[in-house]
């Protein structure tokens, strides 16, 4: 009986390790996806808590001062701080599902979008947005398969725009198509804008919908019907 090759061996083990530190990395960007606004909701939750519970000062002060302890004043403060931030969560709520072109709603945008450095940020943030709460999938054509991030590994993409020419100039690859690849299962978060030639998109039968749905979903809503066509 021969005995296996110690190349063999140490090939295979390097191959499982590599793809233990792939799925192990894939969890961990799935893992921040989904923790990162939760925390930062938290944290922001918690300042403004902070915020109106320091606005409420004065009135723990008077309500010492006419009986109850201070315990007890900073118990009722707390809890009118949290009653008030619960209040202008809905409040907010209530004005972005009613009244989304309200001039107070069209000025946030216009004063977020004009921040430095931030601008550009909430306005990607507000478009992905849209796409995945209010179905508004206009921003993106049709939905690709390109072969992402190396060769023979095909993803889901989205047909965003054609490609300018001075990249396709510089990228010297003739006529070529701009596509977001999302990162999967919080599009919001980040994703890979790419410029490829037109040979190396291939169409698939699906709907911008369903693209936005299987990314969310980590592939189980793909429609088991669906059919790729590289022509």
């Amino acid at each position: 009986m021969s005995r296996p090759d110690v190349n063999d061996i140490a090939q295979v083990a390097a191959e499982e390790s590599k793809e233990v530190r792939r799925d192990l990395r894939q969890t961990l960007l799935s893992g921040l996806a989904l923790t990162v606004p939760f925390l930062i909701t938290v944290l922001v939750l918690i300042w403004a808590l902070g915020f109106v519970a320091g606005l409420l000062a004065p009135l723990a002060d008077a309500l010492t001062a006419v009986g109850p302890g201070r315990e007890m004043s900073d118990w009722v403060v707390q809890l009118l701080a949290g009653a008030v931030v619960f209040g202008l969560v809905l409040a907010v709520g209530f004005a972005a599902q009613h009244g989304p072109d309200t001039q107070i709603a069209r000025r946030f945008d216009v004063l977020m979008e004009d921040l430095p450095g931030i601008g550009s940020i909430y306005t990607s943030v507000e478009r992905m947005s849209d796409v995945m709460v209010e179905g508004d999938t206009e921003s993106f054509r049709e939905v690709k398969i390109v072969e992402f991030p190396r060769e023979d590994c095909f993803a889901l993409a989205f047909l965003t725009a054609s490609t300018p020419p001075v990249l396709e100039d510089a990228a010297d690859h003739g006529e070529m198509q701009t596509v977001f690849v999302p990162m999967a299962p919080n599009p919001v978060m980040g994703g890979h804008l790419v410029n490829l030639p037109d040979d190396r998109v291939f169409d698939v039968d699906l709907s911008v919908e369903e693209g936005m749905q299987a990314i969310m979903t980590t592939g189980m809503a793909i429609d088991e019907g669906a059919r790729t066509d590289d022509g």
